[in-house]
């Protein structure tokens, strides 16, 4: 039996889902200690960047294959996000890779 493309049922592809889930929060807990360990603004930037990029994979995964739960924590890391983003400091940052934790343990 093949699987149909974009069938998330399976425990295999639940699975994978996962997998790539989780890589795209570790990439971003790593981009984002590079991030507010960096001064030089080029470099922030591209830690931005890839951020970024994990937002919207980890958003994509959620929506696609993971449990509606993690939709609700997703939402809270993207604020977090959004706030550390606006006003870098080490309440925010540390309040963010919390979020992080909490999502991946999820």
């Amino acid at each position: 039996m093949v699987d149909k493309i974009g069938d998330s049922s399976t425990p295999q592809n639940q699975e994978i889902y996962k997998k790539d889930f989780n890589r795209a929060v570790n990439l971003f807990q790593q981009s984002l200690s590079g991030y507010q360990q960096s001064t030089e603004p080029h470099q922030k930037a591209k830690f931005r960047d890839v951020m970024d990029k994990c937002i919207v994979v980890m958003q994509e995964t959620i929506k696609e294959a993971l449990r509606k739960e993690a939709q609700k924590q997703f939402n809270q890391v993207d604020q977090d996000y959004k706030n550390y983003i606006a006003n870098e400091n080490p309440k925010t940052f540390e309040q963010l890779n919390k979020d992080l934790d909490s999502l991946k343990s999820s």
